[in-house]
């Protein structure tokens, strides 16, 4: 009878595909296993259940979920589940923008918008929204639209402010066609047409260079 010997420096076969394969079904489980823990965490947050929301999106957030980082970033903004903490809330939300999570990129515009937690910085709000809206983040749009009007953060342009709002608009963001409206009514025809040509452009080219 023939006996099979392993060779010392050579790990049996068998074993490397069984750990090959286990390794493999982590893999595909693990997108499950994160949206059924997002689905979850939402739950709990819907019933008020702030503190264990709180617990599971910071499980979420720490394994590297975008989602969650966002989701946090809120909780410790708006103060649910634990003290109201705006430096924390950064920190959440630039770990998800740095995922170019459109939520967290709008999100930490705000804070630089209202200097809470971050240093205020207008420059910076109006970079980040860009980030959002070239995502196609309606509500990031729109605040794009706010800053071109008022020329916080960058040069007034009437212009481009219509452009945004009318994608906004388009997007279905609440206030948009208003804010598009009267600003048009302050605004040549010309104006106007050029607004509504870039912002076809724009959707056109998937909201890049716009």
């Amino acid at each position: 009878m023939l006996l099979k010997i392993n060779h010392p420096n050579k790990p049996d076969c068998r074993l490397t595909c069984v750990s090959l394969l286990l390794g493999w079904l982590l893999q595909l489980s693990a997108p499950v296993l994160q949206a059924e823990g997002l689905l979850e965490a939402g739950d709990a947050f819907d019933r008020g259940e702030f503190v264990t929301a709180l617990d599971l999106y910071d499980a979420l957030a720490e394994g590297g979920d975008a989602q969650a980082q966002y989701r946090l970033g809120v909780m410790y903004e708006q103060g649910l589940g634990t003290d109201s903490d705006h430096k924390i809330a950064a920190r959440w939300y630039t770990e998800a923008a740095e995922q170019q999570s459109p939520e967290g990129l709008a999100a930490l515009s705000a804070l630089h918008l209202k200097g809470a937690g971050v240093i205020q910085n207008f420059k910076e709000s109006v970079r980040l929204n860009q980030q959002a809206a070239s995502l196609g983040y309606a509500p990031a749009q729109y605040n794009l639209g706010v800053a071109y009007a008022n020329g916080v953060g960058t040069f007034r342009d009437p212009v481009r402010a219509h452009m945004w709002f009318n994608i906004a608009s388009a997007n279905g963001y609440p206030n948009a066609m208003e804010s598009r409206e009267r600003l048009a009514s302050g605004m040549a025809e010309a104006e106007v047409t050029r607004a509504q040509a870039r912002a076809k452009t724009c959707v056109d080219q998937d909201f890049s260079n716009c």
